[in-house]
């Protein structure tokens, strides 16, 4: 792998974190066709040398593309470049709901934003971002669509400062990625809880959704915590589960001798 131009160098002022860039950087050079399919990625060390970065950068980059599909290690090895499922995105890991299938994949996502404001929080959210009792927020409502069909409904809800920062990105034209402009500006996830339930549409759900009052739908709860272990991110997301469904991947228990901060992933896929 070459010494990268100035272009795609690591920003060293940058708040997105080091590894979060270099597994971009790589992830980019798999989808363009850079590195081919089956082509073995230098060592950790090369790497290293390469992009000038620790080791334990490199590993914590080659671990998230890994747990992503972009990269396939082999023990005595090395790794490998591969490509993630056509049928799989991320529900949220490292990247949010549909970013890995906008990038590399040709899957054609819509998103249409409903509201972008600073309001009230409700009850569950002022707790689960641990703010004081009447906080306000910002509110974040979209609808998102795959292949021409109504796939989901989101809000997010994010502190009032993390509002404000968002309010002046293009996420509240739909022309943005939350996720990514939440990393860029330091908020990168370090862990996560999730939950998981069957819920039937009702009202204004099953509308927005295009579906009968009682279809069937996937109701999924997050909140996603910074490396400092404080809250930035709460949401509630309603997924048509004729359009997706969701698959869990668990793996092994990280040993206690690393330092990751992974969660388990949740994959949402295509039928």
């Amino acid at each position: 792998m070459n010494r990268p131009d100035d272009g795609k160098a690591i920003n060293r002022v940058s708040v997105e974190p080091y590894y979060l860039q270099l597994a971009d950087r790589i992830r980019k050079q798999i989808s363009d066709g850079t590195l081919a399919m089956g082509d073995r990625l230098p060592s950790e060390g090369e790497l290293a040398t390469t992009w000038n970065l620790s080791r334990a950068t490199v590993r914590e980059a080659l671990r998230l593309l890994e747990e992503q599909g972009w990269v396939t290690r082999i023990a005595r090895r090395g790794a490998f470049a591969s490509m993630p499922p056509q049928r799989g995105w991320l529900l949220q890991g490292r990247e949010g709901f549909f970013e890995d299938e906008v990038e590399g994949r040709q899957r054609q996502v819509i998103t249409q934003v409903l509201r972008a404001e600073q309001v009230p929080l409700p009850e569950s959210a002022v707790e689960a971002l641990q703010l004081p009792p009447g906080s306000h927020g910002y509110v974040l409502e979209r609808l998102r669509e795959l292949d021409g069909k109504v796939a989901l409904f989101s809000i997010n809800y994010l502190p009032p400062q993390i509002g404000t920062l968002v309010s002046r990105s293009d996420v509240p034209t739909g022309g943005g990625s939350l996720n990514s402009t939440l990393r860029k500006a330091g908020y990168a996830v370090a862990s996560a809880s999730r939950t998981v339930e069957a819920v039937a549409a009702e009202g204004g759900i099953a509308d927005l959704l295009q579906v009968s009052s009682g279809t069937p739908l996937l109701k999924i709860k997050s909140t996603s915590w910074d490396t400092n272990l404080v809250a930035f991110d709460h949401h509630e997301v309603w997924v048509r589960s004729d359009v997706v469904h969701v698959e869990i991947q668990v793996g092994a228990p990280t040993p206690a001798s690393t330092t990751s901060h992974s969660p388990e992933i949740g994959r949402i896929v295509s039928p």
